[in-house]
């Protein structure tokens, strides 16, 4: 018999997505839902007895309890995977937040779980989803303001994007962008991550003081 936790909020799919759901989230509560899933894939990635890689990371696969605490959930993908193999034949997983070289390699790696995170961190600061309209993806226009070293500003979710936290989205989306390079070489770790979530979520605090 398998036994559930039941998550009273849902996912995090449906707190950001879902217009029906009054649960709003502020900056501090977004923040602290990166760190906290940012520590579940560093733990499963470097701190458990046999190392997991995910394969689809996605906000709704991160459930949230009474106090908004982050669970990693669904490892389907992980469980389809031989653990002394990485090549699959079969590219599974959302390719809306999909590693294109995995896509491209059928190379499941931490790295991919990385890329994957990050376009999480985008939906979370900006409040839209992976693919927002039919011919631009939330990706794409990250990587264009990045690209032509613009603020990010107008990509911010309204409900977040006051004056005095425009810095501290600003180094989100910096960071995300460092995770999404096609040189796989070039993206941090996750436990890297997690690291640089709660550094910004310390200072934050101490602001708050």
């Amino acid at each position: 018999m398998l036994v559930y936790e039941f998550i009273s909020q849902g996912s995090l799919h449906d707190i950001l997505h879902n217009k029906n759901n009054k649960a709003a989230l502020n900056l501090d509560a977004r923040l602290s839902i990166a760190a906290q899933s940012a520590d579940g894939l560093a733990y499963m990635h470097s701190q458990a007895n046999t190392r997991i890689l995910h394969g689809d990371v996605k906000p709704a696969n991160i459930l949230l309890d009474d106090n908004f605490i982050a669970k990693i959930s669904d490892f389907g993908i992980s469980r389809l995977l031989a653990r002394d193999k990485k090549h699959t034949a079969s590219i599974i997983g959302d390719i809306n937040y999909m590693d294109p070289v995995y896509l491209q390699e059928g190379l499941l790696t931490e790295k991919s779980d990385v890329y994957s995170f990050r376009v999480v961190i985008l939906e979370l600061i900006s409040g839209r989803r992976a693919i927002h309209s039919e011919n631009n993806s939330l990706v794409k226009s990250f990587l264009e303001v990045h690209k032509e070293q613009k603020k990010a500003t107008e990509l911010f979710d309204k409900e977040i994007a006051i004056a005095e936290d425009l810095e501290l989205l600003d180094s989100l989306a910096g960071m995300a962008m460092e995770c999404l390079s096609l040189d796989v070489d070039q993206r941090p770790i996750m436990m890297e991550v997690a690291g640089q979530l709660h550094i910004l979520s310390r200072s934050r605090k101490v602001q708050d003081v």
